[in-house]
Formats: C-alpha cells, structure tokens, sequence
C-alpha cells in the first residue's frame, strides 16, 4: 500500500494523545521524523512507535526531502513563522490552532500559502465531527434559515488563577481556544457576520453574539474557570422554524419537531466502552470519562466522585471494573475524546497530500477568518459597543 511520510515538529501532551496516536494507527500513514527539545519525550515516542529518526532540530524534517507533511504542534507563538517556514520548505503543512496572534503575522502565512504550492491546514477539526457532519445535513435539507445557534464552552480548568499555566495567563481565550467555534459557526453559516458583539469579565468568562445578514445569530458562552468536570464541555443547539437539534459533547445529539428523523449517539474515539456508551447513553459516557480519565481528582477541588453524580445507575459497576483495568496506563493512553473530527480531519488531509486531491480542510483563510472575527470581539469587549465586522 501507498504511504505517506509524515514529520511532526512538536510533540508534546496533545500531538502525542491525537495525531501521533492516529498516525500510528493509520496504514497509508508513516512516522518519518519527530523534532522535538525534550530528548525524554523523544525516547519515549521511539519505544512506542516505529519511527524513522527524532532530532532536536525541527529544520532537518524541512531539509529533508522524503518528508512531504510536516505538522507543527508547537505552542502558538511559534505558529506563524513555522507555517511560513515549512511552506517555503515545499511541504504541506498541518499546523495546531490558531493560526497566528496578529494580523500582521496572518498576512506573512497567507503571502507563503499563495506563492507556494505546499496546501496549508489548520487544525480546525469540528467540522469534521460527525454530529456535526449529521447536524448540517438535517439543518440544509429540513431546517429553514434564519437559524439560531447557542453554542456554550465550559473551560473549568481556572488557566488564569492557575499558577503553572504561565504561557496562556494572559492570552485571550476567545483566540487560542475559541477560534474553534468560530471557524465552526463561519463554517455551518458559509458567511461573514455583519456585526459581533461580546461582554464579559476580566477573567473571560464571555458571551458573544455574532448576527448575520437573514437574521442568524450565534450566541456564544465561553468561560475560562466556570463550569464543573461532570458537565458536558460544549452544548450545541440548533433552532428554527423548521424544528431544533441539540448536541451534548459531540456524542448525544437530539432532534425534535422534524419529520423522519431521531435521536442519535456518537462513540467517543479509541474508546473500550462504545457498547456500554451506546446501551446507556450520554451519562454512561461522562461516568466513564470522568472515572477513567480524571481519577485523581479529589473532593477537596470541589470536583464530586461519579458514583454521587450518577447514584444507583446500571452502568457503574461496569465502569468500575473498566478502571481497575485501566488505571496504572499513563494519562494519555486513558485519555478518551468525544468524537470532534479529529481523527476523520487529519487523515483526509494526509490523504489528500498522497494523492494529489484538493484539501476540504480550514485553510489560511479560514485561520484567517477565525482570528478576525475574535479580534473584534475583543475590540467590543473593550469598548463595550458592537463591531460592524469587515474581514480584511
């Protein structure tokens, strides 16, 4: 079989939990090269994966010309100019979210994506979820625009009290974590906004809204150390006039008011227990996650043991058994992920680049466009008015 050779440049707690993991296991795809400054780290992925060669010097996968793709899994300072870099390397390039942190680096990456033939992804993976992916052929075929979308985020890991979290203290969240759902709600909407507005406080716990020409809105909640652990991170729901959807952690969706169709659930990916999950639904999911994933965590941070969140279900003793089984793994080999696309987006785009075909993943632009659209969020936090939105 035909296979591609993949570098990482950057191979940290999220490269190794997701796309090292779906590399991997994907047969057209090959480990080539890691670049990375933590020699442990390296010899860790050496044991676990058959890789062509590690290095501490990310410019020896770009001088090498058997790799084709490299993806850049370094913090987000670094994004622009790596992209910029690897594109005039001649490669095709997945870089993580967001793209850049200012204008003036977005227009560096999208001058190299254009005078260079190399595709350029960024890994905005939502749109490849497969609730989502079932969502909007409902909502196209069924569901009458004007829609309304209110789409919540609980972030309860307190990055901006939290002491050790010293790169992302004070960068915005509506940037490096929000620019999510703004590359998915300019995705699901296929249009500018024409006016944003966000409030919130200063430790960003926000609220957006973002309204559209035919009378759309997105009603944005984005926290940033408001929520618990034994809530669902992100609720999307859906309304129109031709009926309402709603989607719990990408896993259970539900649909009302509309002819020919049901309820839905999603298996979380590389997950032990998809037919306990599918038996019992939504809440077998987050007793699982929330035993198997997080079992250290201790009353004393206000976080409540599942079996007093879920009391007397049916599924708890099975999980039990799971955890026993599981629970001397290391953190990311337990780390099971709702399905947000992540596997489906990377290898199409590592697909794409074997085989000469047209990327359908975020390119520049919509890095771009996901960037804009927080910047002037941020401008209306600021001054408190909504921004008529203009993407430059």
């Amino acid at each position: 079989m035909q296979k591609i050779n993949v570098g990482f440049i950057g191979a940290g707690a999220f490269i190794s939990a997701t796309h090292l993991k779906t590399a991997g296991e994907t047969d057209f795809i090959n480990i080539a090269a890691i670049a990375d400054l933590n020699e442990d780290l390296l010899a860790a992925h050496r044991k676990k994966y058959q890789i062509g060669y590690t290095t501490t010097d990310y410019k020896k996968l770009l001088a090498d010309e058997n790799i084709p793709l490299v993806v850049i899994g370094t913090r987000q300072d670094t994004h622009a100019a790596l992209i910029v870099e690897a594109l005039d390397a001649g490669k095709w390039v997945w870089c993580e979210k967001p793209m850049c942190e200012s204008d003036e680096e977005a227009a560096l990456v999208l001058a190299a994506e254009k005078r260079n033939p190399g595709k350029l992804a960024i890994g905005f993976n939502r749109r490849f979820a497969p609730a989502v992916q079932k969502a909007m052929k409902i909502m196209q075929e069924k569901m009458p625009r004007p829609w309304i979308i209110n789409y919540r985020l609980q972030s309860n890991g307190g990055y901006k009290t939290n002491p050790h979290d010293k790169f992302y203290h004070n960068r915005a969240h509506i940037v490096y974590e929000g620019c999510h759902h703004l590359d998915l709600i300019s995705f699901i909407m296929g249009e500018l906004p024409e006016r944003v507005f966000m409030s919130g406080t200063g430790d960003e716990n926000d609220i957006s809204i973002l309204e559209y020409r035919d009378g759309s809105r997105f009603v944005f909640t984005c926290t940033s150390h408001a929520g618990a652990a034994l809530m669902e991170k992100e609720l999307m729901e859906v309304f129109s006039s031709g009926g309402a959807i709603s989607i719990r952690d990408f896993t259970d969706m539900r649909v009302r008011g509309i002819e020919n169709e049901h309820d839905y659930l999603f298996a979380p990916t590389r997950c032990p227990a998809d037919d306990m999950i599918l038996q019992y639904g939504f809440d077998s999911w987050h007793a699982f996650q929330s035993r198997i994933v997080e079992p250290d965590r201790s009353p004393s941070q206000k976080l409540p043991p599942v079996q007093l969140a879920f009391k007397e279900q049916p599924f708890l003793e099975q999980i039990e058994a799971l955890y026993q089984d599981m629970k001397d793994l290391p953190w990311y080999d337990r780390n099971f992920q709702v399905a947000k696309g992540w596997i489906e987006a990377f290898q199409h785009f590592c697909y794409c680049c074997m085989t000469g075909q047209e990327p359908q993943t975020a390119d520049g632009s919509a890095g771009k466009l996901a960037n804009d659209i927080a910047f002037a969020l941020l401008e209306s936090k600021k001054t408190g008015l909504p921004q008529y939105f203009k993407n430059n």
